[in-house]
């Protein structure tokens, strides 16, 4: 890839700077050079900069044992997060080194710029176009005649029923940089060439896999950000009628694309939103599914496939107004939060109610005695002054906490 533009670059740059600027291949080969009798020579001070990933500079002398032209300094380019070659910059390095930075990144600009140019406009890029129009169409403002006609162009029918998809990343930052191939750009303390990543490489590969597993040409796949992914898939004959058997099929070939993901040091959080039976539903079901995605990451659920069906109570909740009821709530819940123990008996709280108000239930999902769950629960009891025996005291408490953790973020 490099070989294609490293002469162009390295002419341009050349005359533009007034300096010799050459480009190496990651064996030290040079691939550009101003002068081109000097193309397939060996460029030894290119060896360890690959190698060490780091900046090196050579003046005459350090030069002239190594067998090089000229003293300069010696970069490594980076493309796709990884190390594909060095470009050398001619001069005494206390002259260069001020463009050293500024050549290397000015490289990198222009090699992105020729390889990503063609694919601005191609089919996969318009249909992540269509799919945040259909996102964002408003049935009572816009021409309704407009994105069927585009959606034609690139073989798709709108007039099929879909369901609507949100694939999120939940691995997206921290894991380690040699495994993870999904990550935010990153400030390097010991390395700042080391700091270029390119997510092209990831967004075709998730766009690949999920095409293998929802193969129906019809089905809709776009990318609607770096680390989100949707899914317009269509229903059959049988799933307009009866939604669950939608949910439990979709449900199935998420489970499938999910494994593939994470064979490639993908975790995915799965939202599944309800079906749409047109272009007039679409933008509330692509709606519901990436709240649902959303709501996991809230509640700091781990990676999964969540349904809408699973997520009623949360989405009911997120759609009230704030009230004197639930502001003399919080205040209660704050009263618990200021003690050091608030959290191991929120958490209790939530199981016990998750689990039917069964303490025996509740007990083994937390791995605790039932005393020692009595105990804690009669410790809320006393502090917020409620009975654990008052269906409506402890309905009331749980929703403030869901409300709360959904407030979180926002």
């Amino acid at each position: 890839m490099l070989e294609r533009y490293a002469q162009e670059i390295s002419e341009y740059l050349s005359a533009m700077m007034g300096r010799s600027i050459i480009i190496t291949d990651i064996n030290g080969i040079i691939i550009g050079a101003p002068a081109k009798e000097r193309l397939g020579d060996f460029h030894p001070s290119s060896v360890p900069v690959v190698q060490y990933k780091k900046m090196s500079f050579d003046d005459a002398e350090a030069a002239k044992k190594l067998g090089v032209w000229y003293p300069g300094s010696t970069v490594p380019l980076f493309f796709q997060g990884r190390v594909i070659g060095t470009a050398a910059i001619a001069g005494e390095p206390e002259l260069v080194l001020q463009f050293t930075t500024l050549v290397k990144n000015q490289i990198e600009s222009l090699l992105r710029e020729k390889v990503y140019a063609h694919s601005v406009q191609t089919p996969q890029h318009k249909i992540n176009e269509l799919v945040r129009d259909i996102a964002a169409f408003d049935p009572m403002k816009d021409d309704a005649s407009l994105i069927p006609m585009r959606a034609e162009r690139l073989g798709i029918n709108m007039d099929i029923p879909r369901g609507v998809i949100s694939i999120a990343f939940s691995n997206f930052r921290g894991l380690d940089l040699a495994k993870n191939p999904v990550r935010l750009s990153y400030q390097s303390k010991g390395d700042p060439l080391s700091d270029e990543m390119d997510y092209s490489m990831t967004n075709n590969m998730v766009i690949e896999t999920l095409r293998e597993v929802f193969a129906d040409p019809q089905n809709i796949l776009a990318s609607v950000s770096r680390d989100r992914f949707v899914i317009l898939w269509t229903l059959l004959p049988s799933e307009t009628e009866d939604i669950s058997l939608g949910i439990e099929r979709a449900k199935e070939l998420c489970a499938e694309a999910a494994e593939k993901l994470r064979e490639g040091s993908i975790e995915t959080i799965i939202g599944i939103g309800h079906p749409a039976q047109n272009l007039y539903e679409l933008p509330f079901a692509y709606k519901n599914a990436m709240e649902i995605v959303t709501i996991a990451e809230k509640l700091s659920l781990g990676p999964g496939i969540y349904g809408f069906d699973e997520m009623l109570l949360q989405h009911i909740l997120l759609s009230i107004t704030p009230s004197y009821p639930i502001r003399y709530m919080e205040k209660k819940l704050n009263l618990l939060y200021s003690e050091n123990d608030a959290q191991g008996l929120i958490d209790t709280f939530r199981v016990y109610c998750e689990s039917l108000f069964s303490k025996q239930k509740a007990a083994e999902k937390l791995h605790l005695h039932r005393n020692t769950l009595a105990y804690r629960l009669s410790k809320i009891e006393e502090r917020l002054n409620i009975s654990t025996e008052n269906f409506e005291e402890v309905l009331a408490l749980y929703m403030i906490i869901i409300i709360r953790e959904l407030g979180k973020q926002g």
